[in-house]
């Protein structure tokens, strides 16, 4: 009876300690995935005619970030993404040939992330802030081409979910951001989702 007690009394003491065992924060965090950027050109761009509105422009792309975490739910984490769109069209002059677009659009970001590491489901929150290059190019016909470069200061709020397969390894379900960009006066308020995976490097 005595040694029943004994064991129960250890399974006691060892199921807290075994739990908090399996909570790691791992040092680094290195997420690469799929990237889908919805763009509201909306009305207030310069050069677009009072009471027109542009509408949105969906883009698909990659997004990769590196998380250095500082404390056990806190990182700062630098983020790259690019998003591409290309678009063709006959010409209305027949000696135009075929119409042609294309835009890319970069992000390079930086900020603070606030993770709950606990169990195998770890939601975060985020906040980046950094800058915006934004590249068109249009050609149509023998010598017809114009190319446009844009850059603005932009930033991301926003947050997501990530499910641990082991402590090195997690697939992000989903990563949804407010992707806002401003230059000279003039704002976009555009949605970014993520989706990919999370390689986790060391233990703090």
């Amino acid at each position: 009876m005595k040694k029943l007690s004994y064991l129960a009394s250890l399974v006691v003491l060892y199921l807290p300690l075994a739990a908090s065992a399996q909570e790691v924060t791992p040092k680094v965090e290195i997420f690469g995935g799929y990237s889908f950027l919805r763009l509201n050109l909306g009305a207030n761009l310069s050069g677009v005619p009072a009471g027109v509105d542009l509408g949105n422009f969906d883009m698909h792309g990659f997004n990769v970030s590196f998380a250095g975490n500082v404390a056990r739910h806190v990182g700062i984490v630098s983020e790259f993404s690019r998003y591409t769109k290309s678009e063709s069209a006959f010409a209305p002059v027949p000696v135009l040939g075929n119409l042609s677009g294309d835009v890319s659009v970069l992000t390079l970001l930086f900020g603070p992330r606030v993770t709950l590491h606990r169990g195998k489901v770890e939601p975060f929150v985020h906040a980046l802030f950094g800058a915006a290059r934004a590249t068109a190019t249009a050609s149509g016909g023998p010598g017809l081409s114009q190319n446009t470069v844009g850059y603005a200061f932009a930033y991301a709020l926003g947050g997501g979910l990530d499910v641990k397969a082991n402590n090195n390894f997690a697939i992000r379900l989903g990563q949804v951001d407010y992707l806002g960009a401003r230059s000279g006066g003039q704002g976009l308020n555009n949605f970014r989702y993520s989706v990919g995976v999370v390689i986790r490097l060391g233990n703090r």
